[in-house]
């Protein structure tokens, strides 16, 4: 006797009972036939871990890249890059899908965003360091790299610039951008009150200069004659005041899945909301928002807190069901409010 027939043995005998294991075990093949074609692919969420994709991937992809390239040139750049960080998370595994990071650091880096431009180009010769736009990633890494060095110069550097140019305002006192250079090393060196003494000094004796984009920046005059230093220190704490609540530690997540189909139901957000101040807040409100490709708005809620004391933190939940495919959810935003 086979030992797996047994237990069908004694439920039926002869023909029938080997026929009820028989569909049993259909039924079982079929279900989970069932799941596993209904499971969702999910592309991978970061820029750093390509997998294989099929021929189709790679013609799709390839499409994509090219009509997002001739884009990056005749459109605004910042508009480019969420098709382009979309289309790096559908085909993170191709040729084109690669290349696509390259195109991404470009436009990082002519909108000004530098850390993100170098990230990216790293990423790209990590991924392909003999690849089409390798050497074009190598040049633009390096060009930035010397901007860097220039804006930010070393501790050292910066002490040898301010003793240079110091003897240089000693030997032509009367030379306004001398004087000017100074206070923009010093402020570099985080001496602010030194710098806004040079800088109320020029004014002083050069009232042109009052009109200087640098020091209307860094100064900010009062009807008396006084003047307050505008610190990064004192730009932060107006900050807070003008907006002390801040979303922070945000996630999201599909969840409640179907217990037949396997796919998920709700797409589900989740975070903090932060008092910065030094005031307690009525009326705080959460605004969480869906949306799909091209800032389709799909669902919006709010999540209502009475009352944040200073440097309070409270955490929210919200899920959303209001779409037609939850993998068409592109993005969420979270945007704290309270009553004034």
């Amino acid at each position: 006797m086979n030992v797996n027939q047994e237990p069908f043995e004694r439920r039926g005998t002869g023909a029938r009972g080997a026929s009820r294991g028989a569909g049993l075990i259909l039924m079982l093949a079929g279900a989970a036939l069932l799941v596993s074609c209904t499971t969702p692919r999910t592309p991978s969420d970061t820029l750093g871990q390509p997998v294989k994709m099929s021929l189709g991937d790679e013609l799709a992809a390839r499409k994509e890249v090219d009509e997002l390239s001739k884009k990056l040139s005749t459109s605004a750049n910042s508009t480019v890059i969420p098709e382009l960080l979309q289309t790096i998370s559908k085909y993170p595994g191709t040729e084109a899908g690669i290349e696509a990071r390259f195109l991404l650091a470009k436009a990082y880096q002519s909108i000004g965003s530098s850390p993100d431009a170098v990230s990216v180009y790293s990423e790209y010769l990590r991924l392909a360091p003999s690849g089409r736009y390798a050497a074009e990633a190598q040049k633009s890494m390096a060009q930035l790299q010397e901007e860097y060095d220039k804006r930010y110069p070393s501790p050292q550097t910066l002490e040898a610039q301010i003793a240079q140019v110091g003897k240089e305002v000693q030997a032509a006192p009367d030379d306004p951008k001398k004087q000017m250079e100074l206070a923009d090393l010093l402020w570099k060196r985080s001496n602010y009150g030194k710098s806004a003494e040079i800088y109320a000094s020029v004014i002083t004796r050069w009232p042109e200069y009052l009109q200087a984009k640098t020091i209307r920046s860094r100064m900010e005059f009062q009807a008396d004659g006084s003047y307050i230093v505008l610190s990064p220190g004192e730009v932060q704490r107006r900050q807070i005041e003008a907006q002390p609540l801040e979303c922070i530690n945000l996630a999201s997540f599909h969840s409640g899945r179907d217990l037949f189909t396997r796919e998920a139901r709700y797409y589900a957000v989740t975070g903090q909301v932060v008092n910065h101040s030094d005031s307690v807040l009525y009326g705080v409100e959460v605004l969480v928002t869906i949306y799909g490709f091209g800032n389709v708005v799909y669902d919006t809620t709010t999540v209502t807190i009475p009352r944040l004391n200073p440097k309070e933190i409270r955490a929210f939940s919200v899920r959303f069901s209001n779409f037609e495919n939850i993998e068409n959810v592109y993005r969420y935003e979270c945007v704290a409010n309270f009553q004034r």
